[in-house]
């Protein structure tokens, strides 16, 4: 496989994927000075784990505030609630490797596109519309953490793939090889 290059410009986010197969997701993460994820979240299923190699990552792990300087690393069991922040001058970089995969490499390509092509807010969220078509499509993956939200989500969902944008997520993913 040859290395990808994923860019968030809203989120200041950079992921370089290192591995990606159906056992492991493994990439270089970059998160800018100053900049976070754009919401708290969990992985049904899937253990985070994250090696800091440069500067420092705030994380709250199930309400759980832990600073992760160069050298540490922490992990985020399937089913955390997590949100990782970076509040320091200097760019943090981390290797995240997701186990089981699931489908992280089509989830983040997904939303690091629609931030690329304009679909996000400023925090690098798409509208509730957009919203409830990714979070339908990757639901084995990746769930917001607030309640509330999932269920809005699962009350636009319809609506959502009524007009469109499911089918707009799907142009961001890879092909899948049946």
């Amino acid at each position: 496989m040859s290395q990808e290059l994923l860019e968030n410009p809203v989120t200041g986010e950079t992921m370089l994927i290192l591995e990606s197969t159906a056992d492991t997701f493994k990439i270089e993460y970059a998160l800018r000075a100053h900049g976070e994820i754009p919401l708290e979240h969990y992985h049904p299923n899937v253990e985070q784990k994250i090696a800091v190699s440069s500067g420092e990552m705030h994380v709250t792990i199930n309400g759980e505030h832990q600073v992760i300087k160069a050298g540490e690393s922490y992990s985020a069991p399937p089913s955390a609630l997590h949100f990782q922040w970076n509040p320091c001058d200097e760019e943090a970089i981390a290797t995240e490797t997701y186990t089981p995969a699931g489908r992280n490499h089509d989830f983040f390509r997904t939303l690091f596109g629609l931030a690329r092509d304009g679909h996000t807010d400023d925090h690098g969220m798409p509208s509730l519309l957009v919203r409830a078509a990714i979070f339908t499509e990757f639901r084995d993956t990746i769930r917001p953490a607030a309640a509330g939200l999932r269920f809005v989500i699962a009350a636009l969902a319809p609506l959502s793939a009524l007009l469109g944008y499911r089918r707009l997520i799907k142009t961001y993913a890879r092909p899948q090889v049946s």
